[in-house]
């Protein structure tokens, strides 16, 4: 399955699980259950923003933009934070002024079981493929479903506690601390994600350690070429190299293009991450 395909899939299935806990939570007054329902549309929005990304993403770099399009994954996600942090002032909101009378049964605990299936089935697509393909975007919807899951298990607990309503004090409305918790956890959430995408979008994490092994040492079998300088610049969801190579100089000039067309291939199938690479040859 091809990348696209997977979010695709689980971008139905969020939609499934928004949908199933706002039905659920309006049904049975179940503030913290409306309230994480929104968080999870919050995560089927991110899904489309993320085909969208993706899609621009993944178009070559260019004299305009000569590092590619990479920033948009940055901007995709800043979008989807500040969507976060405008749904903990309207979970806060309802916490306020939301008066449901929440009361636990046994169809509510089936309904969150089988969401908390759903929401795993997600998770592990997401986690299976995304380091099958290497794929930074998936690898970061994971996370997100998985914050999504945690949160879900967060509002079983609540309800579970429900059910011994009558051995807590009265004037301790569990529901709506429930509410107060995500609400927090929203807000958590959104400013981390606003605050290290907008590093991202100012600042490019140069000198890249993760893959410069990796690069070198197939860059060693090559034995015409020589390396004298790499710069390794992580782009969003993918990598940008610069070379210097100092070439033999009995090679000729179609010798040489076909060594950097061999390289430019060998360093795309070692990490589908890379996808600009500058080779510049130089004097020893």
């Amino acid at each position: 399955m091809k990348e696209n395909k997977i979010i695709i899939i689980t971008t139905i299935f969020n939609l499934i699980v928004a949908i199933l806990k706002l039905s659920f939570g309006i049904f049975f007054s179940f503030s913290t259950l409306i309230a994480d329902s929104v968080q999870s549309f919050i995560d089927f929005i991110t899904d489309i923003t993320s085909l969208i990304a993706n899609k621009i993403g993944k178009r070559r770099a260019n004299k305009t933009y000569p590092f590619g399009y990479g920033q948009i994954y940055y901007i995709a996600n800043l979008f989807t934070g500040f969507l976060l942090f405008l749904i903990g002032i309207f979970i806060l909101y309802q916490f306020f002024f939301f008066k449901g009378e929440f009361k636990p049964n046994y169809i509510l605990t089936i309904g969150l079981l089988i969401i908390l299936f759903l929401k795993l089935i997600v998770m592990i697509l997401l986690q299976y493929y995304g380091k099958k393909y290497k794929s930074e975007l998936m690898i970061e919807s994971y996370k997100e479903s998985k914050a999504d899951f945690i949160s879900t298990c967060v509002v079983f607990v609540v309800m579970i506690i429900t059910f011994f309503e009558n051995y807590i004090p009265s004037y301790i409305n569990v529901d709506k601390i429930g509410s107060l918790g995500m609400a927090l956890y929203v807000f958590y959430v959104s400013v981390k994600m606003i605050v290290s995408n907008i590093r991202g979008i100012l600042t490019n994490d140069e000198e890249n350690n993760e893959i410069r092994e990796e690069i070198l040492n197939n860059l060693k079998r090559i034995k015409e070429l020589k390396i004298k300088k790499i710069r390794i610049i992580k782009m969003a969801t993918y990598y940008s190299l610069f070379l210097q190579v100092i070439v033999d100089e009995k090679l000729t000039i179609k010798k040489y293009l076909n060594i950097e067309k061999k390289v430019k291939k060998q360093l795309k199938a070692i990490n589908q991450s890379i996808r600009f690479i500058d080779i510049e040859p130089v004097e020893n």
